[in-house]
């Protein structure tokens, strides 16, 4: 058996399991090969012990792509011409892109009509909203955006609803649709834009049409007061009693007012609780309210944690209420009221409370400690002034009312509050448990990191750099630095062996663990010393994370082409970076990003592009959004020569090691900041590149190694809380780009025919 057909049909076996592996028979005949060729020739690899694991991906009634051929042998590969695009993916503005769309379109409608609404809101592409609903009916898009409302899914019950306002024929549901979509908005904490339209729509109930009443003008009246209703509340947020006052007073004279009688009630005790403070002293109040003898209810709160800023805020207590006793409960901080919802909350055993709960008749186990975390828009923020306290006001089933306080304790917003936060915002599960507060959590996040960028990093440079380079390449460092000195030393060695026609390449090292800054300084200075390698360095005033690190450092980028590369990526051979950049440079306007193939260090694929799959078997939300894999990791499976000599289009690729125009990494603006502590800003990147038209791919034949997650020593040590961060950064992927991703599975050219 000629060893060159073996290893064909070898590869065309592995590349079969690629796509199924649970296939017994394609195993069995792996199998049989093997066993064949270690009689006949000696082995050609391992055998392999057992499947390869890799996530099955749930694919919405879409057909798996069909096995790749074989692949074909070829003499060499000519570097020096243009290599192939081997497109995988639909075109932008081609025929079958536009009957990828078609079908992505029809199915979202189907969803919505037969109102799965879950699945609708996954799929659907925030880009093409407004184009899509007006295939619907103005009652189906209601139903929709009234379901988004009530299920927190808040961004896209404003775009539904606001679609609603704007139908032809949605006059009469326009009222009720622009009332959801604002009290949506409020939740999200857009205050002043809510208090105006607030404020106009209560108006709009207030003009009587000249023709008598209608049911369009019924429902204005309607939507007008509990439009009042909201407003009172939006002007308690901001602490203007008065004006709620006066709301109150025009709910008490409606006639609608019986509707919701208890709401009315409850805004009418928080003013004139309010009053009370006023007139009382307020520090004689206590922490703790014992009502275990009238209501079987006993609740206290332990502290009150409050970020300088205002943004973040944790409340921490227990309540012992085994008879569900409870039913409002408001933050008061001087005339400023919130409502409350302590269902977002996380509990746990106190063992402490054993007496507390005996005396209200708990059971074992009950679970009386409570941490909530709440999230503050721009116009939403509280800063605790010194001195200044905060009660809780509590009113129960029976009536009973009461007030608990306590003094806040301030904080910085730093990235141990951030995940402090996260940890609360999950269930152990990972449900998502006050979806309003997570969205807030990542614009607060996206907000410090850019105002933080604005600090001006230190500027170094060592040795000539070349003022027009080739290629700049930006290499972030945080926890390990000496990774540098390695990278250094490779580079220094390419650069004598390349002589006078050596790449001009601008090489950024940006330290963003100021930690370290003296440390770094000195080796810096070292390897300047001993390898004579010019490079800069780019020294972060404070730690900005992954993305923020990357965009600093490509301010500093002078070259046309930009590479983003990590510090434990080192290239497998000599030619790896020429080769990557003469692929990019060959195919310049005509590729958005080019990755290339990482190995681990025993030679096993880390990355030979990026994938988004579904895990229905993981747990809470993480089941219901795309995540990013890399299908072939692990595996130790070459590539044949045509394949190599191509470059493959992938959905997307690892920031690790990738190349793009520096004038396209700006214009987009750089990774994201709103991944909450870092991670999914790659896929985010090529994502964004791909709505622009253009393909992201990877160059087999450049090859590197990848110690991943080396370069940043020792990581977050509890898992759990690591999976929350995954699933909140991931439900922020698919709130973006749930409909892209879909549209692009629809779009695979093997699976179009």
């Amino acid at each position: 058996m000629p060893v060159v057909n073996t290893r064909s049909e070898l590869a065309h076996l592995q590349h079969q399991l690629l796509q199924d592996p649970r296939n017994t028979a394609i195993w069995s005949a792996l199998a049989a090969l093997l066993a064949n060729t270690n009689e006949a020739n000696g082995p050609l690899s391992p055998p392999l012990q057992q499947p390869p694991t890799r996530t099955q991906v749930s694919t919405n009634g879409l057909k798996p792509p069909p096995a790749r051929p074989a692949p074909r042998a070829v003499a060499t590969i000519d570097l020096d011409r243009p290599r192939p695009l081997r497109r995988s993916f639909a075109s932008h503005g081609s025929e079958r892109f536009g009957t990828a769309l078609r079908e992505h379109r029809n199915h979202w409608l189907e969803q919505v009509r037969e109102q799965n609404y879950d699945a609708a809101v996954r799929s659907l592409d925030h880009s093409l909203v407004g184009e899509w609903c007006a295939e619907l009916e103005p009652l189906s898009l209601y139903q929709f955006g009234h379901w988004c409302h009530e299920k927190s899914r808040h961004r896209v019950a404003i775009a539904l609803l606001e679609q609603v306002s704007n139908h032809p024929e949605g006059a009469e549901l326009a009222p009720w649709a622009s009332l959801y979509g604002l009290r949506s908005a409020a939740s999200l904490g857009q205050i002043e834009h809510t208090r105006q339209s607030l404020q106009a729509l209560a108006d709009a109930g207030a003009v009587a049409e000249e023709d008598g009443p209608s049911p369009l003008q019924e429902a204005r009246e309607q939507v007008a007061f509990h439009a009042k209703l909201s407003l009172a509340w939006v002007h308690l947020a901001c602490g203007e009693g008065e004006k709620a006052l006066e709301a109150l007073e025009g709910l008490r004279q409606s006639p609608l007012q019986s509707t919701i009688s208890s709401e009315v009630d409850l805004l009418g005790r928080v003013l004139s609780t309010l009053q009370w403070l006023e007139e009382n002293p307020r520090n004689q109040l206590s922490h703790i309210a014992d009502r275990s003898e009238s209501s079987g209810f006993i609740m206290a709160l332990d502290a009150i944690q409050l970020s300088s800023c205002g943004t973040l805020q944790n409340l921490q207590g227990w309540i012992i209420d085994p008879g569900n006793q409870l039913e409002h409960l408001c933050l008061i901080q001087g005339t400023r009221v919130q409502r409350l919802n302590l269902g977002t909350a996380k509990y746990q055993s106190r063992a402490d409370l054993a007496d507390q709960m005996a005396r209200c008749g708990c059971s074992a186990g009950y679970e009386a400690g409570f941490r909530l975390t709440l999230v503050r828009g721009e116009d939403e923020r509280m800063v605790s002034s010194h001195g200044e306290g905060m009660e809780l006001f509590v009113v129960l089933r029976n009536g009973e009312q009461f007030l608990v306080r306590r003094q806040p304790v301030s904080s910085e917003l730093t990235t141990a509050e951030m995940k402090h936060s996260v940890d609360t915002l999950f269930s152990d599960r990972c449900e998502l448990l006050a979806p309003e507060a997570a969205v807030k959590l990542r614009a607060a996040w996206s907000d410090q990191l850019r105002r933080k960028m604005e600090c001006p990093p230190t500027l170094k440079r060592y040795g000539p750099v070349p003022e027009q380079p080739e290629l700049s390449i930006v290499v972030p460092l945080y926890g390990r630095i000496d990774f540098m000195e390695y990278q250094l030393n490779w580079f220094n060695a390419w650069l004598r062996r390349g002589g006078d026609e050596a790449l001009r390449y601008q090489l950024i090292y940006v330290l963003d663990d100021p930690r370290l800054k003296q440390t770094f300084e000195a080796l810096a200075r070292r390897c300047h010393t001993l390898y004579r390698m010019p490079f800069e360095t780019v020294i972060n005033a404070t730690n900005l994370g992954y993305a923020g690190a990357n965009n600093v450092g490509s301010r500093q980028a002078r070259g046309d082409t930009l590479l983003l590369l990590n510090s434990d990526v080192l290239p497998e051979r000599q030619e790896s970076f020429a080769i990557l950049l003469r692929a990019f440079q060959q195919h310049r306007g005509m590729v958005g990003a080019l990755g290339a193939r990482l190995l681990f260090d025993n030679g096993g694929i880390q990355h030979a592009g990026m994938e988004f799959v579904r895990q229905d078997d993981l747990p809470g939300c993480l089941s219901d959004v795309w995540l990013n894999e890399h299908p072939m990791k692990g595996l130790n499976l070459g590539f044949a020569e045509d394949e190599r000599a191509c470059l493959q289009e992938v959905e997307a690729a690892t920031a690790a090691c990738l190349m793009l125009s520096t004038e396209l990494f700006r214009e987009l603006g750089g990774l994201s900041t709103d991944f909450v502590i870092g991670d999914f800003e790659d896929s985010d990147l090529c994502l964004r590149i791909r709505a622009m038209g253009l393909p992201v791919l990877v160059d087999l034949e450049a090859s590197f190694y990848h110690l991943e997650r080396q370069s940043v020593g020792h990581g977050e040590s509890n898992d759990l809380l690591k999976t929350k961060v995954v699933a909140l950064n991931a439900l922020t992927q698919q709130e973006r780009w749930g409909g892209a991703i879909e549209l692009l599975k629809r779009s695979r050219l093997e699976a179009m025919g």
